[in-house]
């Protein structure tokens, strides 16, 4: 019967998708279904009850991941990139209940949360951006939404790497500040959504992997460097060729 979950979950939000793909007004109904059996398989797998902490924790990537890529989908044209974006969310979601059953927090877990955090990263702040452009909305609550989905995006990751509560909410409440800054400023920035949402998810991938090498014991200048040409290297390069809003 888990079995059936692992496989089926991935199938009926991939439907759920295309119901509002074809049909906008059903994008509400669509996403609250998919969430909700998106919950039941993980419950079901994990064996986790919806009342504990654990269960949450197991809920944050797959959620933040699978909403705003539904909702990053809102704003793109091509047919065949949201087409694209429905299968990678497919994807994502059965190797992510296929792997929470075969071993939980293994070390599968940890890799893919580094990489899947990173697009969910893009993803959410690609929205939040192109609703400043698509609503106009007022850049306190934007600022607020980005505040709320890096403190869990990163509590995430520490949780799968299994660090201590504890021991990790200083660094998460100091990364969620350095990051809501960047992307106060970079909201400024005449490019558009998607070059805004690259640039913050870059700059997710060095502060975090810097944290990581400093509780591994391994944060050395060589790593520093690495990281910060890297990330700096990747930001020029996308500014220099990226077109304007």
């Amino acid at each position: 019967m888990t079995y059936l979950f692992i496989y089926l979950t991935p199938l009926i939000n991939f439907l759920l998708f295309e119901v509002f793909f074809f049909k906008a007004s059903f994008f509400y109904t669509a996403l609250l279904l998919s969430n909700l059996f998106l919950a039941l398989a993980i419950t079901r797998i994990t064996g986790k009850k919806i009342n504990t902490v654990e269960f949450w924790n197991f809920c944050i990537l797959p959620l933040i991941f699978s909403n705003f890529l539904a909702a990053y989908s809102l704003l793109v044209v091509n047919h065949y990139i949201i087409q694209f974006l429905f299968v990678i969310n497919l994807f994502f979601i059965l190797l992510y209940l296929k792997n929470i059953y075969q071993g939980e927090r293994g070390g599968f877990l940890e890799n893919f949360s580094s990489y899947s955090n990173f697009l969910a990263i893009f993803f959410s702040f690609s929205v939040i951006y192109g609703l400043k452009v698509f609503l106009d909305m007022p850049v306190w609550i934007l600022v607020l939404v980005a505040a709320v989905v890096i403190v869990l995006v990163i509590h995430q990751i520490f949780w799968a790497y299994k660090v201590r509560f504890e021991a990790s909410i200083i660094y998460t409440l100091i990364s969620c500040l350095v990051l809501v800054q960047i992307a106060w400023a970079i909201y400024f920035l005449p490019f558009n959504y998607n070059t805004l949402g690259l640039i913050l998810a870059i700059c997710y991938y060095m502060l975090i992997g810097l944290i990581k090498s400093s509780f591994g014991g391994k944060l050395t200048s060589r790593n520093l460097k690495l990281y910060l040409i890297s990330g700096l290297g990747s930001i020029l390069i996308l500014l220099l060729t990226a077109k304007w809003a």
